[in-house]
């Protein structure tokens, strides 16, 4: 009985320290941080590309954490379309704009490639953007995406 105890405490400490280092290995993944752009734009600019990322309106980021990975894995595990991957709907405002964002950030600024590495390291570049950016700062940045093509 000891022993299944002693496994099942092992058990809850990995997963409460398997989002962490996670993160943390994502982050390390990652060359350098981005930066957001200083581009002018109107209101209509902004619900543009926030429409095209599939956000909802009003304008909004709300930060997450590394632990909100398990609650986005189980709210998200009916989602057919990749661009709903742990999205959560609407209840995460920004997060699809984020992982956007972090997607085209790591095209050319990670250190190891791999389906496994570009996992982690999307991962924690969104929670880190959602953690440091701002509505402001993640729209300029997705106009400067979309005036680059991408």
């Amino acid at each position: 009985m000891k022993k299944l105890l002693v496994l099942l405490f092992l058990l809850l400490l990995l997963a409460a320290a398997a989002p962490p280092l996670a993160y943390w290995v994502g982050l390390d993944n990652t060359v350098g941080r981005p930066v957001p752009p200083n581009v002018p734009y109107d209101n209509v600019d902004a619900g543009r590309v926030w429409l095209e990322r599939k956000e909802a309106l009003p304008v909004q980021l709300r930060p997450i954490t590394p632990w909100h990975w398990y609650e986005l894995l189980w709210c998200s595990r009916k989602d057919d379309k990749p661009e709903d991957f742990l999205t959560c709907g609407d209840r995460y405002p920004g997060l699809r704009a984020s992982g956007f964002v972090a997607k085209e950030y790591l095209i050319e600024n990670s250190k190891q490639s791999g389906l496994l590495w570009r996992y982690v390291s999307r991962t924690a570049l969104t929670i880190w953007i959602t953690q440091n950016w701002n509505e402001r700062d993640l729209v300029a940045e997705l106009i400067r995406l979309r005036k680059l093509g991408r």
